[in-house]
């Protein structure tokens, strides 16, 4: 399918993707865009949808020997090491 629609780029570098472009897609309201393919001399990228249903089927799915840590508590440790460093 050959679409030719034009859409601007905002202030912010933002574009709002056309409903024929949507449909065609099948894109809703809360899915990812992901530019795949980005050919900086043509001036051309390619982009996909990715639905949330797989967003969110891929939320957690990869692990880290990382703890999550909230940041007031973060900064206490820290706070600590600086102070053992320079007293």
């Amino acid at each position: 399918m050959q679409l030719q629609l034009m859409t601007t780029i905002t202030t912010k570098g933002q574009v709002t993707i056309p409903e024929a472009v949507r449909r065609a897609l099948d894109a809703s309201i809360g899915d990812k865009v992901a530019f795949v393919r980005v050919e900086k001399d043509r001036k051309e990228a390619t982009i996909r949808v990715i639905s949330t249903s797989v967003v969110d089927q891929l939320a957690g799915s990869l692990k880290t020997p990382i703890h999550y840590m909230p940041q007031a508590k973060v900064r206490k440790i820290l706070a600590r090491e600086r102070a053992k460093r320079y007293t």
